[in-house]
Formats: C-alpha cells, structure tokens, sequence
C-alpha cells in the first residue's frame, strides 16, 4: 500500500523508510516528525529533485550535493549558504539549465560554457556581452531552439543550419531572408513536424517543393543548394 493511504497512526518510522526505499516520493507523504536524515537520503537517491520534500534544517551539504548530482535543477532548493563553487559546477554538469539558480558571484566563462554545451537552451542566462559566436555556436549545436537568444548579428546562415540540424523547430527564429530551400528542408528532415512552420508567404514559401522533396527521401541536389524558399510553379499553357 502506498504511503499517502496509510493512516497517520500507522506512519511509523520502519513504515516510512520502507515506503520511501520503495518510492522516493513517499517522502511527500512523511510526517516531517519523522523526516531523518537516513529517511531523506533514501529519497534523494532516487531523484534529486526530491530535496525540495526535505525539512531545510536538515539539507545538509551532503545531502544537496547528492541531489545536485542526480538532478542539476535541485540546485533551486539548496539553501543559499550552501551554494559553494563546487556544488554549482556540480548542478550545472549534470543540468546546464541549473545556471539559473547559481548566485551571479560565482558564475564564470567556463561555467557558461559548460552550461550551453550541457543544454544549449542555457544561453539565456549567459550576460550579452558574453554571448559570442564560439558560445553561441556550442548552445545552438546543443539544442537548435537556443537560436532565439542567439544576437541577430551572429545569426548567419551558417549559424542558422547549424540550428536547424540540431532542432527543426529552430526554423521559427530563423531570419526571413536566410530561409532557404537548402535550410528549410534540413529543418524539415531533423523534426518533420517543422513543416507546419514552414515560410508561408508567396515570395518565400518553399511548402510544395520542401515537402515534396522530403517526402521522397532525395537531397533535391544542386537545384536546392542555395535556391531562395519559392513554391514550385506548375505550367498552366499548352505545348505548341
């Protein structure tokens, strides 16, 4: 029987260790009476993000770095005095999204760095003036969406392919002018759901002639390299 259905008068300390070595989140269900620290390592063990169901007078620094470890995110429900250097390049590791919660004090250019490479989407908590093309190339390379923090400057076509072959999504934050055939069917091939997003006005829209291609499996060779995002136009006169 789950914990959370046990009655309160049988919640004795041999049942909520067995139910929290059985289910980690059964910690949610533990009188903080009986919340030892034994009890709480058992569920961080499990998950991480389970330190924010551990009574803050016993998030101790071995307990949060076992957390960090196992889910960067937990470095959200680390008490500030425990935030060392260590622990945040621990969290960020694991997480590069954890970025988040490390006090401003101890960010540095690697831990930027190792954030974007961990989780490319990390490149919003990176400062402007840190946000080059060596940085902005490892996010995008990491995950393709991180385009959208990418400096409009910096999103040339060879950045925006790059994008586009790590996430086909990217093709939203792709400049208007940079939409090739060449970028829109990369896009497409990485997430085919990209085609729902695909250029719709008449001057830019590659739809027919992406899709088609995509569809049938070929590259579309040197017609596609380079072509602008145009619809394939049928001939509608008679042959003479």
């Amino acid at each position: 029987m789950e914990l959370q259905y046990v009655p309160e008068v049988l919640k004795t300390p041999e049942v909520c260790l067995a139910a929290v070595k059985n289910a980690g989140r059964a910690l949610a269900f533990v009188p903080d009476a009986l919340k030892t620290p034994e009890l709480c390592m058992e569920a961080v063990k499990e998950d991480g993000i389970l330190l924010k169901l551990v009574p803050e007078a016993l998030r101790t620094s071995e307990l949060c770095i076992e957390a960090v470890m196992l889910a960067g995110m937990a470095l959200e429900f680390v008490p500030e005095p425990l935030k060392t250097p260590e622990i945040c390049l621990e969290a960020v590791a694991q997480d590069g999204m954890a970025l988040e919660f490390v006090p401003e004090r101890f960010r540095t250019p690697a831990m930027y760095m190792d954030a974007v490479h961990q989780d490319g989407m990390a490149l919003q908590y990176v400062p402007a003036w840190l946000r080059m093309q060596e940085f902005c190339l490892v996010a995008v390379q990491s995950d393709g969406r991180a385009l959208q923090y990418v400096p409009a400057r910096l999103r040339t076509p060879e950045m925006c392919m790059e994008a586009v072959r790590s996430s086909g999504w990217a093709l939203q934050y792709v400049p208007e002018a940079l939409k090739t055939a060449d970028l829109c069917l990369a896009a497409v091939r990485r997430s085919p759901g990209a085609a729902t997003i695909l250029p719709a006005t008449p001057a830019t829209s590659p739809t027919r002639h992406v899709l088609a291609v995509a569809r049938a499996g070929r590259s579309g060779g040197s017609r596609l390299a380079g072509s602008p995002c145009r619809p394939h136009r049928r001939r509608t006169g008679k042959r003479p």
